[in-house]
C-alpha cells in the first residue's frame, strides 16, 4: 500500500548496524557457502565477500561462521 501510495518503503532496522549486502552475505555463509560462491550468487569478488564478512564479525562480534550463522538466527536474519 504504500508503493502504491507512491511513498517510500521504511527500511528495516537490521541488528548490530549491518547493511542490507552485509546481512546477504551473512545468510549465505550461515547456509555453508564458500567466499567464492557467495561471490557468484551476488556478482561481487570473493575478496569483497571477505571484507563484507569482516565487518560482520566485527559488528557483531562474533569470530567465526558458525557464530555469525547463531548471531543470524537468534535475530531471525534465515527467513
Amino acid at each position: 500500500m504504500i508503493g502504491a501510495a507512491g511513498l517510500p518503503r521504511p527500511r528495516r532496522v537490521l541488528p548490530a548496524g549491518l547493511t542490507e549486502r552485509e546481512v546477504e552475505v551473512l545468510c549465505l555463509a550461515a547456509r555453508g557457502l564458500s567466499n567464492r560462491q557467495i561471490g557468484e550468487r551476488l556478482s561481487i569478488s570473493g575478496r569483497t565477500v571477505g571484507h563484507h564478512l569482516a565487518h560482520v564479525y566485527d559488528k557483531t562480534g562474533r569470530r567465526s561462521r558458525a557464530g555469525v550463522a547463531v548471531f543470524a538466527m537468534e535475530h531471525q536474519l534465515l527467513l
